[in-house]
Order: structure tokens, then sequence, then C-alpha cells
């Protein structure tokens, strides 16, 4: 029984996993979704060109099937393997290009925070200075309660770095994502697989910057991801030694339920990642027979409720204030099923109008709750009336969300005043025209990551050939899905599609295997997975892709290039 449950869930997890992968294969080649440079967050739904890709695709496949047959990727293996002391110091130089481009983008910008950022900044420097304004009824902590985790670290870290201090909270961002690179790249020992594909992993990392460019948010995304990472490696060793002596390594349990405590703390949809990790435990315990890993879930379990009691116990005893439910969760299931008509966002992104719900319902979450239902209900019997519009929403979400090369990380900067009177070199980057270049190069990388994954999907799904770890593609699967119905951004599903660089290095690495011993049962293979690819584009170009946009983008970007060259002004027609 336990061996059907196991083989239910490992089926049903990898063929999902495969679905959204060739979904957003298709739309990272077919389409691009590009967004204003301002404030207004719009997004165009561009084409793209096909055959750029598809040759791009093609040369790498060539270069590895040279490489593979001259020997060159065992040659570089071995003596990785060989020379730990190569090895360490290459895979440490990867790590170091990593953390320098985040620093020099740090102190280059010297971005400050906004919006968000700013305001859980703000309450902890209030807290600390007795000035409890934002923990009154109409305050933005008694509303966004869910903020509560990360003012509570905010607060106590303050008492050191001062308030507002955005360039420590940026640099300890670099060091995260450094780590964070660090401990994904140590997953590739766990899962047994050769060295030279972790080196690679972190050369991809070098590649797609956006991550790296996202050390100037301080919104507890990268320390989320950080620690969620950190959970999964200790569950991993957990999970490896205790089939391998038996024995209960309460050090690998601690680190897990303390790490995945942080991540869920400090952002509150790490959630998503917690459930994943408990799902994959569950799994585990079901695969090896070894109940002993049950204690990882209990030890995830304990930090959970930890964190959703203490920071709001001390918070409430400082501030004087009692701070309840706050807005409810169904305003933000709301806003992420809604459709704009305005050019402002995407479908599914913020709306002022369902945002203030709570203050428009005095403040009263069972009410507002009621309120947002009653919209969702909206929703679904347009929806349900009318597929073609649901197809419509649906299409456009998914590519505002996940077919945007740069994922906001340009945006991010480029709407936050700066300490400084910033350079050419970094206005001009952050212009939409010096932004092209870049989006041009993620467009293209993009892609190629989404294949490595998908070639991942197709050999752990058919061949039964990838590591045994299944909780990469489970948390992205749960990212996917919730935010098809959450409020919409970029920014919330980056940390997501990091996840698809070690698993597109081990999709590569995969396809490698396969041309040292290339014959003609490979040789079918590969020809009846590109008729279900081209049976599957034929059907998903005709009702998902997105990218009528072309003639108005090119009016927006002409239009802002002169702007920005001074060629007009704003107020021009």
């Amino acid at each position: 029984m336990s061996k059907v449950l196991y083989s239910i869930y490992r089926y049903t997890v990898l063929g999902l996993f495969l679905v959204i992968n060739i979904w957003l294969f298709l739309l990272s080649i077919f389409s691009t979704s590009k967004m204003t440079t301002d404030a207004s967050e719009y997004t165009y739904y561009t084409g793209d060109y096909v055959w750029v890709h598809l040759i791009v695709l093609a040369c790498i496949a060539v270069l590895t099937y040279i490489l593979v047959k001259k020997k060159l990727f065992i040659i570089l293996n071995r003596y990785l393997t060989d020379n730990d002391k190569a090895f360490r110091k290459v895979r440490n130089i990867c790590l170091i290009i990593i953390g320098i481009t985040g620093a020099v983008w740090v102190i280059l910008t010297q971005s400050h925070a906004g919006a968000d950022q700013y305001y859980v900044l703000d309450a902890a420097a209030g807290l600390r200075s007795h000035d409890y304004t934002m923990f009154m009824r109409d305050g933005y902590i008694a509303k966004y309660t869910n903020q509560i985790g990360l003012l509570f670290i905010e607060y106590i870290i303050g008492f050191v770095v001062g308030d507002y201090n955005y360039i420590f909270w940026q640099l300890l961002n670099v060091i995260m994502i450094v780590f964070t690179y660090k401990m994904l790249a140590d997953l590739f020992s766990i899962w047994k697989l050769p060295r030279l594909a972790s080196v690679l992993f972190l050369v991809l990392g070098i590649l797609f910057f956006p991550w790296t460019l996202y050390s100037v948010f301080i919104y507890g995304n990268i320390a989320g991801l950080f620690f969620a990472v950190m959970a999964f490696k200790y569950t991993m060793l957990f999970v490896g030694a205790s089939n391998t002596d038996n024995s209960i390594h309460i050090s690998y349990i601690a680190v897990t339920g303390a790490a995945m405590m942080m991540s869920v703390m400090v952002k509150s949809n790490y959630l998503i990642f917690m459930i994943a990790l408990i799902l994959y435990t569950i799994a585990e315990t079901l695969r090896h027979k070894n109940i002993q890993i049950i204690l990882v879930t209990c030890a995830i379990a304990a930090g959970f409720a930890i964190q959703a009691v203490f920071p709001k116990l001390i918070i409430e005893k400082i501030s004087g204030y009692n701070l309840d439910n706050g807005a409810s969760s169904w305003t933000w299931i709301d806003m992420g099923l809604h459709s704009t008509t305005a050019t402002v966002y995407a479908d599914g992104w913020y709306n002022s109008r369902i945002a203030s719900l709570y203050e428009r319902n005095d403040y009263d979450s069972k009410k507002e709750a009621q309120a947002a239902k009653a919209d969702i209900k909206g929703y679904i019997n347009n929806y349900k009336s009318d597929p073609n519009a649901f197809t419509s929403f649906l299409s456009k979400k998914i590519a505002s969300q996940w077919n945007n090369p740069g994922f906001q990380c340009f945006w991010i900067t480029n709407v936050r005043n700066s300490s400084i009177t910033q350079s050419g070199f970094i206005t001009d980057i952050l212009s939409l025209k010096g932004g092209i270049p870049f989006m041009n190069y993620l467009n293209i990388l993009q892609s190629i990551i989404l294949f490595g994954s998908m070639l991942y999907a197709v050999y752990a799904l058919f061949f039964n050939s990838a590591p045994v770890s299944t909780v990469l593609p489970l948390t992205f699967i749960g990212g996917f899905i919730f935010h098809i119905f959450w409020e919409g951004k970029c920014q919330y599903t980056l940390p997501y599609f990091v996840l698809l660089l070690p698993l597109s290095i081990i999709g590569f690495f995969y396809m490698a295997k396969v041309f040292i011993d290339f014959s003609k049962k490979n040789i079918y293979h590969c020809a009846a997975g590109l008729i279900v690819l081209i049976l599957v584009t034929i059907i998903f170009n005709h009702f998902i892709i997105i990218n009528h946009d072309n003639k108005s983008y090119k009016e927006y970007k002409d239009y802002t290039i002169k702007v920005e060259s001074g060629e007009i002004t704003e107020t021009d027609n």
C-alpha cells in the first residue's frame, strides 16, 4: 500500500510539473510580457521570435552532443571529483561573483524602500520610539497582520543597526542570496550528481541575475527563500542519514524546524514551501517505510505554531494594542480573480477598490470577507457563463506573472528614490531603452531554463532517472496554482522560478547522458516527444498564447524613449 501511495504521489507531482513546464516554455518562445517602467505596472502581451529561441536551443543541443562525444564533460567532472581543492575554488569563485554583483548593485543604486517595504520598517521604528500609530485600529499593521513576523525581526535587529538602514538590509540580502545558491548547489551532492553539474548550476545562477538584483528589495522575499532552502537541504540530509544508519539526527530536525519557522515568519507566502516540505516528508515516510522521517514534520509544525503566536504576543505587549485578524485573506483572492480594463496593472494584480474593502467595511474582517466573497462569486458566475472570458483572464494572468523575463528586477529599483544621484550608467540600465538588451537576453535565457526543467520532468516521469527528491517540483506546482488565485505580481513568482535553475541543469545533464549512449530507441523517444509537443503547441497557440499588443507596445516604447531622451515632455501628445 505504501508503494502504491508513493507512486500515485510521484506520478501526480511529476505529471503536473511537466504540464506546467510545457505551458510556460511555450509561452516563453511564442510571446513575451513586457511591463511599463513606471508605477502603473501595466503589462503588454507581445509576440516573440520563435525561431530565435529554437535555434539557440538547437545550438545548445548540438554543442552538448559535441562536448559529450569529445568526452570533455567526463574529463572536467573527473578533474573536479579528484581535486577537491579545485572544486571548492571554482565553486567559491562563482559564489563570490554572485556576491559582488549583488553588492555592487546595492552600492551603485542605493535604493530606498518603498510602499509595504517602507511601512514595515516604519512600524519597527515606531515601536522602538513608542509611536504606536500603525498598531491602532486603522493602522497599517492592524490591517496587515501578516507582516508581524517581518516587523518583529526588523524591530529586534533595529536596536543594533538603527532605523531605515537600507544599506544594511540590502547587503544582508546579498549574503543570503549567496548562501541560497550555495545550499542549492549542495543539493547536487545529496542527490549524488556529478560535481560538474553543481558548478554549472552556479554559473547559471550568475547568468540569471534577476534574483541577485532583488538584493535591494527589503520585504522578506530573499530571507524567506534562504530559510526555506535551508529547511529543504537539512530535511534531505535527515532523510538520507536516517535511512543509512537508522539513527535520529536531532541537529538536522532542529535546523529544519527553525529554518522553516523563520521562512514563514518573514514572508507568509512561504507557507507554500512549508506545505510542500510536509507533503514531501510524508511521501518519503511511505517510500522508505521509516516512521522517523515524520519527526521532521513535527518539527516544522512546531516551528509554525511558535511563529504564529509569540511574535504577535510580544508586539501586542509592547504596543498595548490587540491585533486581531486584520484584513481578510479573501480580499487577496478577490484581487487575484478580477480582470482589469484600466491601463494599470494586469488581470489579477492589485486593485485599489478591492484593497480598500477592509476600511469600507468599518475594519470588520467578517464583513470584508463577505464583500470579497460576493465579488468572487460574481467572477465565477461570469466565467461560467463565458468560458472565453475565463480563458482570456487565465492566459493573461499567468503570462503577466511568469512570462516577464526580468521579473520586475529593474522596475523595483526604477520606481524608488535613491540616497544618491545615480550615475548615467545606472539610469541608462533602468531606462526602457537601456533595459531592452538585458530583457532580450533574459528572454532567451528564460526559455533555456524552462527547456532544461522540462527535460528534467520528462526523464523523471518516463525514465525514472532523476533525483528521488520531488520537493522542488512540488513547491513549484504549489506556487503556480496558488498565484492563479492570489493577487498577482512577478516578484511573488520569482522565488519559485529560482527553484527551476537546479532542475534545469539536471535536465541538461540527462540530455547529455542520452547522447553518450545514443541509439535508435532514443531517436524514437525524441521523435514521439517532438510530435506530442507539436500537437500541444497547436492547441496551446490557439487558446492560450497572448501576443496581441505588438502595436500598442511599440507606440508606448517609442513615446517613452523620446521622453527619456528629452525629445518630448510627458505632457506632449
